[in-house]
Order: C-alpha cells, then sequence, then structure tokens
C-alpha cells in the first residue's frame, strides 16, 4: 500500500497519459498550470496566515472540479484532424447511396453484366481447376508431391493479366492467398500482395505499405500518388491516399488535400466505408488520448489541493512576520546588515514607492 494516498491514482493516470500521446497535451498543460497558479497563490495566503488550511483545500476542490469539467468537455469536443474529412465522407457516402437507391437503367445496366462476369468466372473455376494446376504444379522433388510454387504462381498470374483471362487471373490470386502463411521473405509478401490486388477490394496490407513508402516521402511524389488514386479508383490507394492527406501538417491549406476531397465522389465503394470505420475508429482513438492526458491533469490537481505538508503559521510566527512587514524595505543597493529600522523585500511584496518621503528619480 503507498504511503500516499494518490501516488497509485496518480501514477496510473501518468502512465496512461504517457502511452498516449496527444496535440491535446498543451490544452491539458495550459489548463494544469493555471490552475497550479491558483493553488501557489493559496499556499501563500496559507502561511502568511490570510487563509487556514481547511478553506484553502475547499476553494482549491472547487477549482478542481471547475479544471476536470472544463478539460473533459474540450475532449469530447476534441480532434486531431478538421472535421471537413468525416463531412465530407459522410457526404459522398449518402450521395453514393442515394445513387444505389435510384440507380438508372444503364447503371442497372452495368450492375447486372458485373454480376453476370462474376457468375462466369465462378463457373470457370471450377471447370478449369484441373488446366490452371497443369500449367502451374510442379514437382520439387524426385519421387514428391506435385504442388504450385510461388515463382510458377506469380507467372501464371502475370500470363493471364496480360492475356485478359479473369478466371485464370483469380484462381492465382486465391492460390497466392493460401500460401501466404507459407511465406517468411518480407519481399516474397510483398510479391504476394501486389498480385492480389484487386481496385474494388481494400488490402490494409497494401495500404500500409503505400503509406509507409510515402510518408517521408517528396511532397511532389504524395501528390502524384494523390492524383493517380483519384484517376485510377484504385481501392487501396484511395484509402492510402486519404489517410496521408490526415497526417498532412498543412491540412486542407495544401491543394493536393483539397483536390482528394473533391474527389472523394470517384472512390470505390469499399475505399468509402473502408474510411468511413477508419476516421470513426481514428477519432475515437483521438477521444481516448485525451480523457487520458484529463485524467492526468485532473489527478495531478486533486493530490496538490491536498496541500500536504503546509500548515499554518503559529502565533508567535504571525507577530514576528508583522514585527518584519512594519519595518520599510530598504532602498536598491542599501545594506541592511546593520539597519535594524530596514527590511529587505519580500516575495510577495509589490514594487516599493518612495521610502520616507524621499524623492522618486
Amino acid at each position: 500500500m503507498p504511503l500516499h494516498p494518490s501516488r497509485e491514482s496518480l501514477g496510473q493516470a501518468g502512465l496512461k497519459a504517457f502511452q498516449h500521446e496527444t496535440s491535446f497535451k498543451p490544452e491539458a498543460d495550459a489548463a494544469l498550470a493555471r490552475f497550479q497558479a491558483l493553488r501557489d497563490d493559496m499556499e501563500r495566503q496559507v502561511r502568511r496566515g490570510d487563509l487556514t488550511v481547511k478553506v484553502a483545500r475547499e476553494k482549491t476542490a472547487a477549482a478542481t472540479a471547475v479544471l476536470r469539467d472544463d478539460l473533459n468537455a474540450r475532449a469530447d469536443a476534441f480532434h486531431a484532424t478538421p472535421r471537413v474529412f468525416l463531412d465530407r465522407l459522410v457526404e459522398a457516402s449518402g450521395a453514393r447511396s442515394k445513387s444505389h437507391a435510384h440507380m438508372s437503367l444503364e447503371g442497372l445496366q452495368r450492375e447486372t453484366n458485373r454480376l453476370l462476369r462474376m457468375s462466369l468466372v465462378e463457373q470457370q473455376l471450377e471447370t478449369r481447376a484441373r488446366e490452371f494446376e497443369g500449367r502451374t504444379v510442379v514437382r520439387r522433388l524426385q519421387g514428391g508431391q506435385a504442388a504450385p510454387s510461388l515463382d510458377s504462381l506469380l507467372s501464371f498470374h502475370e500470363t493471364s493479366a496480360q492475356a485478359g483471362d479473369d478466371a485464370a487471373s483469380e484462381w492465382t490470386r486465391r492460390q497466392l492467398e493460401g500460401m501466404r502463411g507459407q511465406v517468411s521473405d518480407p519481399a516474397d509478401l510483398r510479391r504476394i500482395d501486389l498480385a492480389c490486388d484487386r481496385p474494388e477490394q481494400v488490402n490494409p496490407r497494401l495500404v500500409a505499405a503505400y503509406v509507409e513508402s510515402l510518408q517521408q516521402g517528396d511532397p511532389a511524389a504524395v501528390e502524384g500518388f494523390a492524383a493517380h488514386a483519384l484517376e485510377s479508383a484504385d481501392a487501396n490507394a484511395c484509402v492510402a491516399a486519404f489517410v496521408l492527406a490526415r497526417a498532412e501538417p498543412g491540412g486542407t491549406a495544401v491543394r493536393w488535400v483539397r483536390d482528394l476531397l473533391n474527389g472523394l465522389g470517384a472512390f470505390p465503394d469499399a475505399a468509402l466505408s473502408t474510411l468511413r470505420s477508419v476516421e470513426a475508429e481514428a477519432r475515437g482513438a483521438d477521444g481516448k488520448a485525451a480523457r487520458a492526458q484529463v485524467d492526468y491533469a485532473v489527478a495531478v490537481a486533486e493530490s496538490q489541493a491536498r496541500f500536504d505538508k503546509v500548515e499554518p503559521p503559529t502565533t508567535d510566527e504571525l507577530v514576528r512576520a508583522a514585527r518584519v512587514r512594519a519595518k520599510p524595505v530598504a532602498k536598491l543597493g542599501e545594506p541592511i546588515g546593520l539597519a535594524l529600522d530596514r527590511r529587505g523585500q519580500l516575495a510577495d511584496d509589490s514594487v516599493p514607492g518612495p521610502i520616507d518621503g524621499e524623492e522618486t528619480v
């Protein structure tokens, strides 16, 4: 059991605040600094005998409650990124939902054709499976069981993509995805991700790779990547470009960020739904980190509001202090070692004026 009554809670709050670094920290530190200035003034009044410890504790407890309510209100409304990102996402998703609900005849035909193509690909996957296996299976060891290799699958995927064979490409993607657990080389995993990239689906690993490669890159390269994402409507590139835009220090003042927000309507459905989830999770994390800073600031305030080891002055100390304060303050540079009728300036003294009728220069 800790000797200090609030040491355990203060330590836990400090660890949580350290683990959840956030841009809300300066606001919490500024509010705590204002409280500490008030608390220090209360302590000076107690030591001068102007306040009792009980009254000082009551006043600082009220100030702590004000600090808690103020910081909690600001933490609830805090977000590390401008709200325009969420607003534009909601607007684009709403417009997409309305367009699906009131789809034109041409749009219905496109959707029907897409579903028919998917059905045809599934049928070909069943009927042509032996063909695909025969073109990719290799016998690794003499007498061993024949199985597709990574290189043969990647080569077959490239060939089928160039030939426009959707069924062969889809079969190869599924085989590569099943082989992921057997591969440990990061370079091979990257090759699998690139081969399994579907423009209409989001692959978190590809998104992370795009963001990592461009996070500290040339601003021109980031701008070019965002423009390419809008032009190609690739779900992974669109999600990565949006994540980079959220982290852009210049925010919406940067031209490519504004262009990306204006082009959200061209994002695939998978990208929009994924980004809605990403934005919700990011804002939840921002709120959690901000509340951790609030809890730490309040814990520090509550600990300091106890006025531990602060004792009011005794009667003799009050009499002595009054006798000292009754003496005039010595002039600047005047020695007071033998001047019993003078005193030095105290910490809480205001700037002294003329002494004993002396004129100021």
